[in-house]
């Protein structure tokens, strides 16, 4: 016959404030309200006997207006089930299926054993969920990291082979395929208006750029608008063009690499359509 062991002084029985996944689902729903966290989060549960793993997808569009939440059963990489969609700026929903999808379909007793993956500036201060990064073992050195094109810097061949390269990233970001002007220029509609991304003939470098406003009242009050924006942005900046004003940014493509190119395109649209209305209210 067992023996019963009473309590100590110290014990105390396990109550809701001891879940795991509370402050872990804390955590999420601030980093998905982050202004500018756009891009994909994949939180991969422990792998099986097969080396297979259960995912749950969050993916952030690059306006940041509305997220979609994906699960996928290990060894079924055919199918991805649509759980939930919603704005991030209303988190609740969103974390709260995450959650839901790791504990209870993936099986996962504590948010700690999940592994996190991110692609875009949403991965910027992911460290706050408190998860093993993916991306802390460095690539080809871990058999269960498999190597991903986006890291893989590439040598260029000119700038007709940096325009198509920019053109899966566009289509990869966007869902659009981007028209081509006779310049070469690539163009795509964001918010309703034109962006262009050119590429300079002589040396790898790539452009993107769109007007905010065609036609300021004050050219003087532009310039003070565009020097306050330009000392608080760091990834873009704004120019007046005689009396029009143009978000600008140029980069490198020396060598072409992908992460970081659509890392910027993703800031830029994310930027672009958060204050161009509001700078051509105060300009135009």
């Amino acid at each position: 016959m067992g023996r019963w062991t009473l309590p100590g002084p110290d014990w105390s029985a396990l109550g809701a404030a001891d879940d795991p996944w509370e402050p872990f689902a804390v955590a999420l729903r601030r980093h998905l309200r982050r202004p500018g966290a756009v891009g994909t989060m994949q939180f991969t549960a422990p792998r099986d006997a097969a080396g297979d793993a259960d995912h749950c997808t969050v993916q952030i569009a690059a306006d940041a207006s509305h997220a979609w939440i994906t699960y996928r059963r290990a060894g079924n990489d055919l199918c991805e089930e649509l759980l939930a969609q919603g704005p991030p700026s209303e988190p609740g929903p969103l974390a709260a299926t995450v959650v839901a999808t790791c504990r209870e379909r993936m099986g996962v007793p504590h948010p700690q054993l999940l592994t996190l993956r991110c692609q875009g500036f949403v991965g910027q201060f992911a460290g706050s969920l408190g998860l093993p990064r993916a991306g802390a073992v460095p690539l080809g050195n871990d058999p269960a990291d498999p190597t991903d094109e986006l890291d893989t810097a590439i040598e260029v061949d000119g700038p007709e082979d940096v325009r198509d390269r920019f053109a899966e990233i566009i289509e990869r970001v966007t869902g659009q395929e981007p028209a081509v002007t006779a310049d070469g220029d690539l163009v795509v509609d964001h918010v309703g208006r034109p962006v262009h991304v050119s590429f300079d003939e002589d040396t790898p470098t790539v452009r993107i750029r769109a007007w905010v406003v065609r036609g300021v009242r004050s050219r003087e009050a532009a310039a003070v608008e565009i020097a306050r924006r330009n000392r608080d942005e760091e990834w873009t900046q704004w120019v007046l063009v005689g009396r029009h004003v143009e978000q600008r940014t140029v980069l490198s493509a020396g060598p072409f690499v992908p992460r970081t190119m659509q890392f910027h395109l993703e800031r830029f649209l994310y930027t672009f359509a958060d204050t161009c209305e509001d700078i051509a209210r105060r300009l135009g």
